[in-house]
């Protein structure tokens, strides 16, 4: 018995190996005759990061008109390496895969399910009452509780997505990538997007409250922040403009995400 499953199993292991390489292959193929619409769709998951760092969204390379683009490189360079510790293409597809799944967003959902379901909520809140207040599994509780129904589906991914769109830009403009390699990370993730949002707002809401999780922003009392974020100040000040930064990409008709159809052909 032991002996026939054993073939099974490693049969089982080849066909699911071979499909993955052949959905690879097929993501490869498609990547290669993207239309300039499905380009632009796909630029603009990194819409919100591009446009604090003023970056533009017409087309794969990051270029502003405030700064020379050796010195876009240079800066490109600076987060890939500091803030990621990207220092290769193998770097830059690990980080992609992590954030494909972080433990931040796997909390998030299980707060998520935890808030919606009246038996694990009483569980959780008399299993956790007497816990830090401060940690990053409080904190995080708090923010899924509060959308528990405008991010039942998606949770705080966008953050993720928006995030690996925009370290595929960067690594495109710093010649870690080619620009076929680009597409088709970012096609990749443009499939997930469109499996995760049902448009452009829910993607900024997840991002931002993901974002809020990440910088570990409490819903309690302000205090409480200063006590757990030396620099809470400068972090409350960041985190305003970045909520006005994304109303305003909401609000602006010209904007790709206010003219993209965020259920475009892909």
């Amino acid at each position: 018995m032991h002996r026939s499953a054993r073939p099974y199993a490693s049969n089982c292991k080849r066909q699911r190996r071979k499909l993955m390489h052949n959905k690879q292959e097929d993501l490869m193929l498609q990547s290669q005759s993207l239309t300039d619409e499905q380009k632009q769709w796909l630029i603009s998951l990194s819409g919100y990061l591009s446009m604090q760092n003023g970056y533009s969204l017409d087309c794969l390379l990051d270029k502003s008109e405030t700064y020379p683009l050796q010195a876009i490189i240079n800066g490109n360079v600076k987060v890939l390496k500091n803030s990621y510790d990207i220092h290769s293409k193998a770097d830059l597809v690990e980080t992609l895969n992590v954030f494909t799944d972080t433990a931040r967003s796997d909390q998030f959902v299980n707060s998520l399910i935890q808030s919606v379901r009246h038996d694990l909520y009483i569980e959780h809140f008399f299993l956790n009452r007497n816990n830090d207040k401060n940690s990053n599994e409080y904190m995080v509780s708090e923010w899924a509780e509060k959308h528990n129904v405008s991010l039942s589906d998606c949770g705080i991914k966008g953050f993720d997505v928006g995030r690996s769109a925009f370290l595929c830009r960067c690594a495109y403009t710093t010649g870690l990538i080619t620009e076929q390699e680009t597409w088709y990370y970012l096609l990749v993730l443009g499939k997930i997007a469109q499996q995760l949002f049902t448009d452009w707002q829910e993607f900024a809401m997840s991002h931002i409250v993901g974002r809020l999780t990440w910088v570990g922003v409490k819903l309690t009392k302000e205090e409480d922040f200063s006590d757990r974020y030396p620099r809470s100040f400068e972090v409350k000040l960041e985190i305003k403009r970045d909520i006005e930064e994304l109303m305003s990409i909401l609000a602006d008709d010209e904007h790709p995400w206010c003219q993209l159809d965020w259920t475009i052909d892909l």
